[in-house]
């Protein structure tokens, strides 16, 4: 994993820059956001983009776009590229960062995806603004991933490539603390060993009978489990069904 590239005291200090994301104010959050990334490797702007996981049983709502950009070409990619982006996909199926100058990613585009133009005039519109380097870096936090689309003037050293994954990791969790502030919450439940029986259980998507046959309980009893976890969790996502809860607590890496 990238992250075990960076040492230890590059990635207290990367924690310590991205932490108090999660709790700055909204006007000043685009600002610091490029400042901190600044101090990870000096760049001309970047782009954060964040969006829920699919199987979270959350409504996906639109993607969260913060950081340095100037705002056309924020706009230009909320608007007209977003879920279409041929970068941020294959960084996230790849798993790595991709770092190039933006004539580098224009010439692969041209060859590998159909209808670049949107993309390229995209990329070369950056490339005016001071960035003739694109690191595309792909990211994740507990309920999202996000993609940090970072500009620069010059080389990245291959250290700082290292560096700015680390920091996506840490970003990405900030911002999602700021987006759904229950999830401190859920992180800081406690479950017995029976209760997180039923929530694994609840997890493989079997029925209450199924359910009850399995641990040895009444119907009635996983019923009362469940309605016993709905009342637990915050209000935000109380109307959620149990099997969804369950789902979500996965992903915290709580079941």
């Amino acid at each position: 994993m990238m992250e075990s590239q960076v040492a230890a005291a590059e990635r207290q200090r990367i924690d310590d820059l991205m932490r108090p994301i999660a709790t700055l104010r909204e006007a000043d959050l685009d600002r610091e956001i490029g400042a901190r990334a600044m101090l990870v490797t000096p760049l001309a702007h970047c782009l954060v983009v964040a969006r829920d996981h699919g199987a979270t049983a959350l409504d996906t709502p639109t993607a969260r776009m913060h950081g340095s950009m100037p705002a056309p070409l924020q706009g230009l990619y909320a608007n007209l590229i977003g879920e279409r982006d041929p970068l941020a996909a294959r960084a996230h199926q790849e798993w790595r960062p991709h770092v190039a100058t933006i004539e580098e990613h224009v010439a692969r585009l041209k060859a590998q995806v159909r209808n670049p133009d949107l993309l390229v005039g995209w990329l070369r519109r950056n490339a005016e603004s001071g960035g003739a380097v694109l690191a595309v870096v792909p990211a994740r936090a507990w309920l999202s991933r996000a993609c940090l689309f970072a500009f620069a003037a010059d080389a990245i050293p291959e250290r700082d490539v290292f560096a700015l994954f680390y920091a996506a990791q840490r970003l990405a969790v900030a911002l999602e603390l700021r987006g759904k502030p229950y999830i401190g919450d859920l992180l800081e439940m406690r479950f017995t060993a029976r209760e997180l029986d039923v929530l694994r259980a609840g997890l493989r998507g079997t029925s209450d009978e199924d359910i009850a046959s399995g641990l040895g309980l009444s119907v009635d009893a996983i019923r009362y489990y469940f309605k016993k976890f709905k009342h637990r969790v915050p209000a935000q996502i109380g109307h959620l069904k149990p099997r969804d809860l369950s789902r979500i607590l996965h992903h915290l890496g709580k079941l």
